[in-house]
């Protein structure tokens, strides 16, 4: 069980800086191998302290990737991600030409330096494709990691982790086998009692109207108490921001065609073009096709392996920055009310996190898309003024009109239909918040029941359809 609760989860922890193509198969695993070098690190620091390792035998170091972390993990850079992680890097500021270039790197030379000690690691040979059982039994996730270092026959040191969506990790405990998460990814203190209890969309709802504060203090106020400061939060929440646009910049300048083989030619570009020649009707929608193209940006620069920003993951990152460009600029939307928007849709993404998932091989694309869509959905009616009870109701109808939808990318691509699925998600999310800004927050299904129904379905969706490659849209 995941012992965070939604009012735990800050929106640093949903709006994380990373590369692409996936925060699943990529950021988290990148992550996971950062970590496990930190703690291999001193592991092997240890030994040598007290000269317990067996002297003149070398260090090995094997990866098994498991369940559909192996059966898309080549399309998604995943051997790649982890040899960057291992080797020190880390997916939000390192350069990105440096990570992809670890792999090759490490089959030329396979020597880690894990704390002046070295390893041995080949990718090419100790990176080891498993599928859907370990030692004999169930996973504990879709997207399980295991670390092993070895000295000769021995296994000296070794951790299983899960990368459970958005970038998120969970080292599994050795001694009583429970989940937990790991390092500084959630930030602040989680044993302090926040002002403003909530872990359901009702108790959010109530703490706005009973405190009177704007929805967004109340998360500020949480935060304050945990240890952030909102000077610092603003300032992190602005360099967010900072990359959303510099994403979409370089998606509509950039053309060519995306790696992986499928030969899909980048869009944005050639439509964004269009759209300033005049070219391009507006008749369908006063917005036109630009939060689509916005969207296809972001997603055509994941694709490629750039930096984006989970949102919640990279399979989604497209939305939400399209819908933050579009009403920036119908409304002219200043820093700071683009700040207040994120921090409420991060209640939204940690809401989906605590109750369902925001993973693709565990629920389907509802989680990513469909997670994206309510976030941006409730964040929008909070930025243009809405009510607590109107920003639950945007969130909820981002949720129900994407139940049950599939994650099956063709060749374990982020590319089809991942991309266009952003777009349409960007045009649902503006609907939802007319329709919602356009009634009184009254609505027969809320966003709690909704992610009731949203867990249930992506448990009973068959495993096929859940980023393994192997069903729906996947067989072309």
């Amino acid at each position: 069980m995941n012992p965070l609760r939604a009012d735990l989860i800050s929106p640093l922890d949903m709006f994380k800086i990373g590369v692409g193509p996936s925060s699943s198969h990529t950021v988290g695993p990148m992550i996971a191998a950062l970590e496990f070098r930190r703690l291999a690190s001193e592991k092997l620091a240890a030994l040598a302290k007290d000269k317990s390792g067996s002297k003149g035998e070398p260090y090995k170091l094997i990866v098994e990737l498991f369940g559909s972390l192996s059966l898309t993990g080549r399309g998604h850079q995943t051997d790649g991600a982890i040899c960057g992680g291992l080797d020190g890097l880390n997916p939000q500021s390192s350069p990105i030409d440096q990570i992809w270039s670890t792999q090759e790197k490490l089959n030329a030379a396979p020597t880690l330096d894990f704390a002046g000690v070295p390893v041995h690691f080949r990718p090419q040979d100790d990176i080891v494709w498993q599928e859907w059982l370990m030692d004999e039994k169930p996973l504990p996730h879709p997207n399980t990691l295991r670390f092993r270092l070895k000295q000769g026959a021995q296994i000296i040191y070794e951790e299983i982790i899960l990368s459970v969506g958005g970038g998120f990790i969970e080292p599994i405990d050795r001694v009583t086998g429970e989940r937990r998460p790991a390092g500084s990814q959630t930030v602040g203190d989680d044993t302090v009692n926040v002002p403003y209890p909530y872990n359901s969309a009702q108790e959010y709802v109530e703490q706005c109207n009973k405190s009177g504060l704007p929805p967004w203090q109340i998360v500020i106020a949480n935060q304050e108490a945990r240890g952030l400061d909102e000077k610092t939060l603003r300032q992190k929440l602005a360099a967010i921001l900072e990359v959303f646009d510099q994403c979409i910049e370089r998606g509509l300048n950039t053309d060519g065609i995306l790696p992986g083989g499928l030969n899909v030619r980048r869009r944005a570009k050639g439509l964004n073009e269009k759209m300033l020649s005049g070219k391009q009707s507006t008749w369908a929608s006063p917005f036109g096709l630009k939060p689509s193209v916005y969207a296809i940006a972001v997603n055509e620069e994941n694709a490629a392996g750039g930096r984006v920003v989970t949102a919640p993951t990279n399979g989604s990152s497209g939305l939400i920055p399209a819908v933050w460009r579009t009403l920036k600029e119908s409304h002219n939307l200043d820093l700071t009310t683009l700040q207040n928007g994120l921090i409420v849709a991060s209640v939204i993404g940690a809401l989906v996190k605590v109750h369902a998932s925001i993973s693709g091989a565990e629920v389907g694309c509802q989680g990513e898309v469909g997670t994206s869509c309510a976030m941006a959905a409730g964040g929008a009616a909070a930025m243009l003024g809405g009510s607590p009870e109107q920003i639950e109701q945007a969130a909820e109808i981002g949720i129900e009109h994407h139940l049950g939808m599939t994650c099956d990318p063709i060749k374990g691509l982020v590319q089809v239909p991942c991309i266009e699925r952003n777009a349409m998600g960007a045009v649902k999310a503006l609907n939802a918040v007319e329709l919602s800004l356009a009634c009184d927050g009254s609505h027969l299904i809320s966003l709690d029941r909704a992610l009731i129904v949203m867990k249930a379905t992506g448990m009973d969706m068959h495993q096929k359809y859940k980023e393994t490659a192997t069903g729906g849209l996947a067989l072309g």
